[in-house]
């Protein structure tokens, strides 16, 4: 939290304003309802709305980069920035995909935290620095079958995080990225019929992940002053898995 004087040298609490892109399901749905709890601003920037109390939500499709830019110009700063944002997408062989599908479902999940990033990137330089998350996946450093697109696209997004955190290390902006694998949120239950398939033989933890779990790393992330162009995988060892 942050302090200011008035004229009469009274004490003027200023909030920090967190940034959800993605904030209206899932993840971070989650993440957005828990800083609202805290002396945050709370900013939701997704395609639906968010009718949660106590935060301001804007609709946006943050593919669409001219959108984007009009919606954070409604933003006077920026604290921390987590990056949500993006879809789910056809699962198919590399072989099935034209070039033209290939470069849509990219784009879906990998454009929304490209054009965030850059905006948050712009108020953070003017304030003085921040920091930004951006959610990928486990899926982007390991091959997958059927995974093309969707891997594709996370991987992109890593590797942006890395280069974006060597670009604006001077400007005390701290980028890292969280790699979940699969993780309890009402997008996975619709898959089957509202429950959850047996991941006991897909991850040593033997279950899957849950919104708590990707949030307890968010805050790590948002308390550390040592990390920047990270990735952290939160795959229940499912990596250690894949190399058997």
């Amino acid at each position: 939290m942050k302090f200011l004087y008035n004229f009469k040298g009274e004490i003027i609490i200023m909030k920090k304003y967190v940034v959800v892109t993605g904030g209206a399901s899932g993840i971070g749905q989650y993440i957005a309802q828990q800083y609202t709890k805290k002396e945050y601003q709370v900013i939701v920037i997704d395609r639906e709305k968010n009718n949660e109390e106590n935060l301001i939500s804007y609709i946006c499709d943050l593919c669409d980069e001219e959108m984007t830019i009009a919606t954070f110009e409604k933003i006077p700063r920026i604290d921390l920035a987590i990056n949500c944002a993006g879809v789910s997408c056809i699962r198919d062989k590399l072989i099935q995909f034209s070039a033209k599908e290939i470069s849509t479902q990219w784009a879906q999940n990998f454009l929304p935290s490209f054009n965030a990033l850059k905006q948050e990137i712009k108020i953070m330089k003017s304030n003085g620095g921040g920091k930004i998350i951006n959610i990928a996946s486990v899926s982007g450093s390991i091959g997958m079958k059927n995974f093309i697109a969707y891997s594709a696209a996370k991987a992109s997004i890593i590797n942006m995080t890395k280069v974006a955190a060597i670009e604006h290390a001077e400007d005390k902006i701290f980028i890292n990225s969280i790699s979940p694998a699969t993780i309890d949120t009402p997008m996975i239950r619709k898959k089957y019929n509202g429950g959850l398939k047996d991941y006991s033989n897909t991850y040593y933890t033997g279950h899957c992940g849950t919104v708590e779990d990707v949030y307890s790393v968010v805050l790590m992330l948002e308390q550390n002053n040592f990390m920047t162009g990270n990735d952290i995988i939160l795959d229940g060892g499912m990596l250690n898995l894949h190399q058997i």
